[in-house]
């Protein structure tokens, strides 16, 4: 069979990733400010609940990715009847996450808890399907990388895309009917586009003859295989960085800046700085390798954005922070994508089996750790201060606190995890180029038994 992926994939790829950006991407900018404005909850109550719910939930992630993997392959495939059951679901639970404290008379931040708590168990069934497919799509290396610029601009436009139009549908930030526009417009898209997504996905690489299936005692095995724990101790301290970012993006742009609506107009100067980057990646990891591209990417994001410190008023150096910082995340999304599957490779080798969920599980082990962590931080800072959400003036260390969360913390979590990556991650440009060869021996002389 043919490892190159046609037309329709492509555009099937990109419907199914769009459908999986919405949840994460309003949950991060937008639970805790209606937590605390809309349903009255307390700053410290809900960084309490994001901490202990994402990090605990986050545990269960290689257990998920552990079924996915052993459960029987059917004829739609192995992981394309998963990824749409979990993308039904995890909308379903996302209506209740919002809804459910807000519709509450009583006990609200027990219905948060348990939405939250059950957001984390079926979401990772959708995201760790969906990060499962690519390395089961293609083993060509120049079809890999063009699924994984094409995911990473994918996944960029519609973060970002949702980011200039969330602002808008809210409105108000004080007010319930603006939240309830924009979670029933994200669930619709989650629903429609994962599942017409995955229709027109196709899984080339299945299990041969000679793979054997992995036991619940070799999971912990395969998790800290050597360049499997380095991405994800890099790429979990720069998603924290992150996550405080988007945390605190409403409330810079409201309390600092004094215009919400500016989120619009500078989610839509990144985006146009960031596809140039991910259409770019493929011709720059041939040049300079994914190791590392990869580093600098992680340390420009985080670091970047520290030019704003000049002024943290003026937008024009904003918005030059907006489009280096951009362009710099525009090489990050699609390379962590690439990697992931090289890791997968990495892990069929050493150990002879397919574990491509167990891998995977980690990103969405990262995805809710970081948004737990960085959802965290910010309330937990906030409330140092005496942040009241009904106040009309807030005390003069809101704004400290805002600054240093959104551009002070993810610089130093930037630093952090380059320095892992860079000097712990052993694939280089050349043993991927051999790791490459050696897959596509193994694939063919498991084709001809």
């Amino acid at each position: 069979m043919s490892d190159k992926v046609t037309l329709k994939e492509k555009i099937s790829y990109a419907l199914v990733n769009l459908g999986n950006i919405p949840i994460q991407t309003i949950l991060g900018s937008y639970l805790l400010i209606f937590y605390m404005n809309i349903v009255g909850l307390s700053p410290a109550s809900c960084a309490t609940l994001f901490l202990i719910a994402r990090v605990l939930d986050g545990l269960n992630d290689p257990f998920v990715g552990f079924a996915i993997d052993h459960i029987p392959t059917t004829k739609h495939g192995h992981f394309r009847p998963t990824l749409v059951v979990g993308s039904i679901l995890c909308a379903l639970n996302f209506l209740l996450l919002w809804f459910g404290p807000l519709m509450a008379t009583s006990g609200k931040l027990a219905i948060a808890y348990v939405s939250y708590l059950l957001i984390g168990v079926l979401f990772p069934v959708m995201d760790i399907s969906l990060n499962s497919m690519l390395p089961v799509m293609t083993t060509d290396m120049e079809e890999r990388n063009m699924l994984s610029s094409l995911k990473g601009v994918v996944y960029m436009v519609g973060m970002f895309g949702l980011n200039m139009i969330a602002p808008i549908i809210i409105g108000n930030t004080t007010e319930a009917a603006g939240y309830i526009r924009l979670v029933i417009f994200v669930t619709i898209i989650v629903v429609v586009f994962s599942v017409v997504g995955t229709i027109g996905l196709k899984e080339r690489v299945t299990q041969q003859p000679g793979d054997s299936k992995y036991k619940l005692k070799d999971l912990f095995k395969i998790l800290v295989q050597r360049p499997v724990i380095v991405t994800f101790l890099s790429s979990l301290a720069y998603m924290v960085g992150m996550s405080v970012t988007n945390t605190m993006l409403a409330y810079f742009f409201t309390y600092v800046i004094g215009n919400l609506s500016l989120i619009s107009v500078v989610s839509l100067v990144q985006l146009l700085a960031l596809i140039p980057a991910s259409l770019l990646v493929g011709k720059l990891i041939q040049k300079f390798g994914k190791k590392k591209l990869y580093a600098f990417g992680v340390i420009a994001v985080g670091v970047i954005p520290l030019i704003r410190l000049i002024d943290v008023t003026n937008v024009p150096i904003l918005m030059i922070a907006t489009i280096v910082g951009g362009f710099a995340s525009g090489l990050c999304m699609p390379l962590s994508y690439g990697i992931q599957a090289d890791n997968t490779d990495y892990v069929n080798l050493k150990m002879n089996v397919h574990a491509e969920a167990a891998v995977a599980a980690l990103s969405s082990f990262i995805t809710k750790c970081a948004m737990g962590i960085g959802g965290a931080i910010p309330g937990y800072m906030l409330a140092a201060v005496g942040f009241d959400a009904a106040a009309a003036q807030q005390p003069d260390g809101v704004k400290t606190v805002i600054i240093i969360g959104a551009l002070v913390i993810p610089a130093v979590l930037g630093i952090l995890g380059s320095i892992i990556f860079a000097g712990a991650y052993p694939l280089t440009k050349e043993k991927l180029e051999a790791q490459a060869a050696e897959m596509k021996e193994v694939r063919e002389k498991n084709v001809s038994l």
